[in-house]
Formats: structure tokens, sequence, C-alpha cells
């Protein structure tokens, strides 16, 4: 039995390696893709090209990574994005020259306003809910009650004595 539970334990955390390792080459050739056609808008070198590929999958893993770990928050999530963009586009000022970069800035600047009009068009749900109005009660008076006295020392309390006719 023991061997048999820790062989799903062995053929569980194995599926999961795989599953992560299947997901990387996706993420690989969507970096692929996405140089490809950058290079085609700026008119990318090829001394650069890969360089430009491994910034592009660098900042697919980061993605990635903030759409798992913040899924539930959209605000969040959208605030981590600009800031994996925005470093993104200043480590492709350190290898593309200033006309590429200019190409760039001009290229990815009617997508970046797009998503921020999405975001911005997308409806507000509201924080908090309006607070119920109060009602007051009048105060009443209370009247003390005397303790009743103990029952004798001979006579149990939940008993009664009655007497005969």
């Amino acid at each position: 039995m023991k061997k048999y539970c820790f062989f799903l334990l062995v053929a569980a955390s194995m599926h999961s390696l795989v599953a992560k390792a299947q997901q990387t080459p996706d993420l690989r050739a969507q970096a692929t893709e996405d140089t490809r056609k950058l290079a085609q808008q700026i008119s990318l070198d090829d001394s650069r090209m890969f360089q430009v590929k491994r910034l592009t999958y660098d900042r697919l893993v980061q993605e990635n990574d903030l759409k798992q770990m913040y899924s539930i928050d959209p605000a969040l999530l959208q605030s981590k994005m600009a800031v994996v963009t925005k470093e993104y586009a200043d480590k492709l000022k350190g290898v593309l020259t200033d006309a590429q970069y200019q190409r760039y800035v001009a290229v990815s600047t009617p997508v970046a306003a797009a998503a921020t009009v999405a975001a911005v068009s997308a409806p507000v749900l509201p924080t908090t809910a309006p607070a119920p109005k109060a009602v007051t009660q009048p105060v009443t008076k209370k009247t003390l009650v005397a303790p009743a006295k103990k029952a004798s020392a001979g006579v149990h309390a939940s008993t009664t004595v009655r007497s005969r006719p």
C-alpha cells in the first residue's frame, strides 16, 4: 500500500512537471513569433534579433506568472503588467538603436492606448455597499426583581411541599 501511494505521488509530480514543460515551448514559440513581427516593423537586424527574442521570452514568462498569481484581482494584474511592459521597453532601449527604438515606440503606442481605453471603459463595480440607515429604538426602563428566597435545607428546590386535606 505504501509503495502504491508513493507511486501515485511520483506520478502526480511528474505530471505537473510535464505540464510545465509543455507550456514553455508555447512561450518560446510565441516569443519567436513576436520577435519576427517586431523585426519586420522596426527593421531589426540579425545581430539584435537573438537579444530581443530573449527579452521577449522573459517578458512573456513574467506576464504568464503574473496572470497566475493575480487572476483574482484584475486591477492589480493590470498595474503589474504595466510595470513589466515598461521594464521590457527600457531593456529594449538598451539593445536597439535610437531609430529602431523610436519605431518600436510608434508601433507599441497604439496597442498600449487600446489596452488603456479597454481598461477605462470596463464597468467599475462598487467596492462597498451603502451603509444601511440606523434605526433607533426607544429606551425602556428595566425593573429590578428581588431574588427569590432560598428553599429550606431539608427540601429540595425543585420539589414542592403539598398539604393534605
